[in-house]
């Protein structure tokens, strides 16, 4: 089985706890973040600038 070179995670209910951490982590390793919260949107903008911050663009959407 071929493993694919992209890597692109999309991790929802980013605002807290596990999916926080979680995302985090991937940007961290170099993995391109999606994230996504139906929580505020003050909440995940604060997860977006950690992400930024670890040098990638990441995509953000709240409901």
């Amino acid at each position: 089985m071929k493993r694919n070179k992209a890597k692109i995670a999309l991790v929802t209910g980013v605002s807290q706890g596990l999916a926080k951490n979680t995302s985090l982590a991937l940007a961290k390793k170099g993995v391109g973040v999606i994230v996504t919260d139906r929580s505020s949107e003050a909440k995940v903008n604060s997860v977006v600038s950690v992400i930024a911050y670890c040098g990638h663009s990441p995509i953000a959407e709240t409901d």
